[in-house]
């Protein structure tokens, strides 16, 4: 009887540390934002401004979610790509702003936008064929070839698998080709 109770209990597996706690026995510290603010920010606020089409919005949004990785730092800079994190919060934070700029234009009225200072994208017809595109290829497309993301970098950031964004990019170059024509 003794033998069957010892090897029951030696089959047990061991309990393993949790994943919060391995976290953040390995986290990075403060100067560590510092360097993917630094590195990153401007990167993100143009990237994101080519898949909004807003710069203001753009700015607001990828500074609002550097505001939120910092309170998360632990966290976040344990990710194998935090900019992808901040990446997503901006991307959410400008979509839920964006739902209420559009409502709030119905009831107040107009203000004059100042013009852009400098365009993002060098090529007006590339912009516009972007712009023409559903967001979601655009933002696909503006991860991988703007800011050069890997496959797992952008599904981490978008929130989805690395083959939908294969499928996405796939449709949106062959959709830019269209558009565009070969060069």
């Amino acid at each position: 009887m003794e033998t069957i109770s010892t090897s029951v209990a030696a089959r047990r597996p061991v309990p393993r540390e949790p994943l919060v706690a391995r976290r953040l026995a390995t986290s990075v510290t403060h100067a560590d934002f510092e360097t993917v603010y630094r590195n990153d920010r401007d990167r993100l606020i143009r990237a994101l401004s080519i898949s909004l089409g807003d710069d203001a919005l753009a700015t607001e949004a990828v500074d609002e979610a550097f505001t939120r990785a910092l309170h998360r730092w632990n966290a976040v800079g344990s990710f194998e790509e935090p900019a992808a994190w901040i990446y997503r919060t901006a991307r959410n934070w400008a979509t839920s702003r964006f739902r209420r700029r559009s409502r709030d234009r119905r009831f107040a009225p107009k203000i004059a936008r100042s013009e852009t200072v400098d365009p993002v994208t060098p090529d007006p017809q590339l912009a516009e064929a972007l712009r023409s595109l559903p967001a979601d290829q655009r933002n696909v497309l503006v991860l991988r070839y703007y800011l050069d993301w890997t496959i797992n970098a952008i599904a981490d950031a978008l929130d989805i698998s690395p083959g939908t964004v294969k499928s996405r990019t796939n449709r949106a170059l062959n959709e830019l080709n269209r558009l565009l024509g070969e060069r």
